[in-house]
């Protein structure tokens, strides 16, 4: 029988062959991306026997970096087709550290994954604010996670929402935005819209506590109006400048609400 796709699988299935040009040759996405991969080296583990999981996958940029880097990491995505591009780019791979799992499921789901089996799980692409109901897709990622294994994410903040709102005029939408935090990925095919839960410091906290997750970091990406001065990042001395002048704001809690995206580190309880 053939099974009913969620309208966030459809969307993914439908953009994965496309989907890494959208942030090809971009300095914009270069930058927030080489941030990105500092931020995570900073909380990487120590020993590289420990195994990772790449959850929302996609293509697998950020697994195959932990691959490159010595870990063992396994795949997970809603969409089999971002699994394929995945799965094909390991195979690339002239070595890896121990052959990698491709789990096709949603976070709402992680029945499929082995409990405690993961040091670290890494989450780029808000695919935390795309399951549904985000304190189930927590549940199931802190059922995954191993005894001191850490959770790194990333999430849309609710703060960076509000300007789509205002430039609509849509002062309703504005104040459900504000009350909730749900908003709809926008895209040409209405049947492939879903829903989107935007975060702020607050809520981000409040979901881990009611995990026993110690929430250890939270950044903003990024904190700097980086995306309106993306000539500048064209230049490798000034871009290096401004990413580590962004690395001494993004931190700051007072600033995060600059942030179009949260990041955030947590860690479950021994």
């Amino acid at each position: 029988m053939k099974r009913d796709r969620s309208p966030v699988e459809q969307y993914h299935d439908r953009v994965a062959g496309i989907y890494d040009t959208i942030y090809e040759h971009n300095p914009y996405w270069e930058t927030v991306f080489a941030l990105t991969w500092r931020h995570v080296l900073r909380h990487l583990p120590t020993n590289q026997a420990t195994r990772c999981l790449d959850v929302g996958c996609g293509t697998g940029k950020w697994g195959l970096m932990l691959l490159k880097s010595g870990y063992a990491c396994d795949f997970l995505d809603i969409s089999a087709k971002m699994l394929d591009h995945a799965r094909r780019k390991v195979s690339q791979l002239d070595r890896v550290p121990a052959p990698p799992e491709f789990y096709h499921a949603s976070l709402a789901d992680l029945s499929a994954v082995p409990a405690g089996r993961y040091g670290f799980i890494i989450g780029q692409g808000d695919p935390l604010g795309s399951a549904g109901r985000p304190e189930k897709a927590l549940k199931e990622l802190c059922r995954a996670l191993a005894p001191g294994g850490l959770l790194l994410m990333s999430v849309d903040s609710v703060y960076g929402g509000l300007y789509h709102y205002l430039k609509e005029g849509d002062l309703d939408g504005l104040e459900n935005f504000i009350k909730s935090g749900r908003t709809r990925w926008v895209t040409d095919e209405e049947n492939q819209q879903y829903e989107i839960q935007a975060f702020t410091p607050e809520k981000i906290r409040e979901l881990c506590a009611a995990r026993q997750l110690e929430v250890v970091s939270i950044i903003g990406k990024t904190i700097l109006p980086l995306r309106r001065f993306q000539e500048q990042l064209r230049d490798r001395e000034t871009r290096e400048r401004l990413i580590k002048l962004e690395e001494k704001l993004n931190g700051r809690e007072a600033v995060l609400g600059c942030a179009a995206h949260l990041e955030f580190v947590a860690r479950k309880s021994n």
